[in-house]
C-alpha cells in the first residue's frame, strides 16, 4: 500500500508544482499544510457534525470523540500521504503551542471559585478522591510494568509513568454530555456526572505540570533545584493572569480582544516551550487567575469559546499526523495501560461512592461513566511527545489515542445504561 500512497503524493505535488512553478519547488509548504488543516477543521465544525444523524448513537459518538479527525491526521501524516511531513509539523510548532495553551486557558477560565462552591462540598471531594485514587493505582501498577518491560533511563521512565498516570486519571465530559442531551436525561445523578467529569482534568493537569517542573534539568545556578522551576511556573502564570486582567479593563473592540487573547496564549505557551515547562499548566493557572474576576473572565470566555471546537479539531489532526505508532513494540504496554486504567477508574468511583455521602444514591459502578478520554489527555500526551520524544513519547501518544478509540463509545453506552437504571432516562 505504501508505494501507492507515495505515488499519489507525488502526483498531487506535480500538479501543485505545475500551477505554482515559482513558489512551489517544494509544494507541501507549511502554509499549504496549515491550509489543509484549517479546511478540514472548518468543514468538521460547520458541516460534518450536522450531517451525521443523532439517532445513530455510534456515528454521532464517533464525531463527538474526534476519532475521524485523528484518522485524517494519520492519513495526512508521514506514514501515508506525507502532506503533513515532520518538517511541516516542526515549522508549525507555534500553532501547536497555541492549541495546547488554548485548551489550558479554556479549562482554567471555568474554575471560578464563586461558581464551584455553589455545589455541595462532597461533589468536589468525590471528584478529587476518585481522580487521585485512579492516579495512584495507575502510577503504582504501570510503574511495575515499566520496571519489567521497558528499558531506558530511570528519570525518563519515572516522568513518563507519572504523566501517563496523570492523563489516565482524567475524564472527558463530552461522552456524558452527549448522552444527557440526546436522551434528555434529568436528575441529580446526571448533573453530578457532568460536574465530576468537568472538574476531573484539574488534578491531571496539575500533576503533569508539577512533574515536568520537578524533573526539569538544572540550567543555571539560579535554578539549581527542581522546586525553583515549579515556583517559576506559578509566578509566571499568576503574574501574566493579573497583567492580562489589567489589560482587559481597557476598552477593546471584539477583534482587538481576540488578538489580545491570541497573543496571551502564544506568549504564555511560548514561555512554556522555551523553558521546557508545561504550557497547558501555565495557561490553566492564567485562566484560573482570570476566572476570579467575573467581568474580565466573561469577556475572554466569549472570545475563546468561539474557537474551542476548531482548535480541538486542529489538535486532533496534528496528533494523528505526529502519531508514530509501533504496534508490535508497544502492544503489551498499551494493553496493560488500558486494562489498568479501566480498573483504576472503576476502583476510584467504587471507593468514592461507598465513602462519600452526596445526599442521593450514587451507583458503585459510576467509574464506568468516567472512562472517556478527551482533549486534555491528548494535549498532555502531545506535550510530552514534543518535549521528550523518542519511544516513550510514542508510547504515551499510542496509549492515549487508542484509549480514545476504545473508551469514548464504551463510556457513552455505560452512562446510558446507568442513567436508565437510575430512572433518569425514560
Amino acid at each position: 500500500m505504501l508505494p501507492k500512497f507515495n505515488q499519489t503524493t507525488c502526483f498531487v505535488n506535480e500538479i501543485l508544482t505545475f500551477y505554482f512553478p515559482k513558489t512551489c519547488r517544494n509544494p507541501m509548504t507549511p502554509f499549504l499544510g496549515l491550509l489543509i488543516i484549517l479546511i478540514i477543521a472548518f468543514v468538521g465544525t460547520r458541516f460534518f457534525g450536522r450531517v451525521v444523524p443523532r439517532e445513530n448513537p455510534f456515528l454521532s459518538g464517533l464525531v463527538v470523540s474526534g476519532i475521524p479527525y485523528i484518522l485524517i491526521g494519520v492519513l495526512l501524516g508521514p506514514h501515508f500521504f506525507n502532506f503533513l511531513s515532520n518538517d511541516i509539523i516542526d515549522s508549525l510548532e507555534s500553532l501547536i503551542s497555541l492549541a495546547l495553551g488554548w485548551i489550558g486557558l479554556l479549562f482554567g477560565l471555568q474554575l471560578r471559585w464563586h461558581n464551584i462552591r455553589r455545589f455541595p462540598r462532597n461533589y468536589m471531594l468525590f471528584s478529587s478522591l476518585q481522580s487521585l485514587i485512579s492516579f495512584l493505582i495507575i502510577l503504582s501498577l504501570m510503574g511495575g510494568v515499566f520496571l519489567f518491560l521497558h528499558t531506558g533511563h530511570f528519570q525518563d521512565r519515572a516522568v513518563a509513568v507519572i504523566i501517563l498516570a496523570a492523563l489516565g486519571s482524567i475524564s472527558a465530559p463530552a461522552s456524558i454530555a452527549k448522552i444527557i442531551m440526546e436522551y434528555k436525561a434529568k436528575g441529580r445523578l446526571s448533573h453530578f456526572l457532568q460536574f465530576v467529569s468537568s472538574l476531573d482534568s484539574f488534578w491531571g493537569i496539575v500533576i503533569a505540570g508539577v512533574a515536568m517542573a520537578i524533573f526539569h534539568p538544572p540550567a543555571t545556578h539560579w535554578f539549581s533545584s527542581s522546586w525553583h522551576w515549579l515556583l517559576l511556573s506559578l509566578a509566571i502564570s499568576v503574574g501574566l493572569g493579573f497583567l492580562f486582567r489589567f489589560l482587559i479593563q481597557l476598552h477593546f473592540e471584539p477583534e482587538e480582544l481576540l488578538l489580545l487573547v491570541l497573543g496571551l496564549v502564544i506568549f504564555t505557551s511560548g514561555i512554556g516551550f522555551y523553558l521546557q515547562l508545561s504550557p497547558i499548566f501555565l495557561t490553566m493557572v492564567v485562566g484560573i487567575t482570570l476566572a476570579q474576576f467575573p467581568r474580565e473572565s466573561e469577556k475572554v470566555m466569549r472570545v475563546i469559546s468561539v474557537a474551542e471546537k476548531p482548535i480541538y479539531l486542529f489538535l486532533l489532526i496534528f496528533a494523528g499526523a505526529l502519531w508514530n505508532y509501533r504496534f508490535w513494540e508497544e502492544i503489551l504496554l498499551v494493553l496493560a495501560f488500558i486494562t489498568i486504567r479501566y480498573l483504576a477508574k472503576y476502583a476510584g468511583g467504587f471507593i468514592s461512592a461507598r465513602n462519600i455521602n452526596c445526599a442521593f444514591h450514587i451507583p458503585q459502578n459510576v467509574g464506568k461513566s468516567l472512562l472517556s478520554f478527551g482533549g486534555v489527555s491528548l494535549a498532555i500526551a502531545f506535550n510530552f511527545q514534543l518535549f521528550y520524544g523518542g519511544a516513550v513519547g510514542d508510547l504515551l501518544m499510542s496509549a492515549t489515542i487508542l484509549g480514545v478509540f476504545l473508551f469514548d463509545e464504551y463510556t457513552a453506552f455505560a452512562t446510558l445504561k446507568i442513567l436508565r437504571r437510575e430512572g433518569e432516562i425514560q
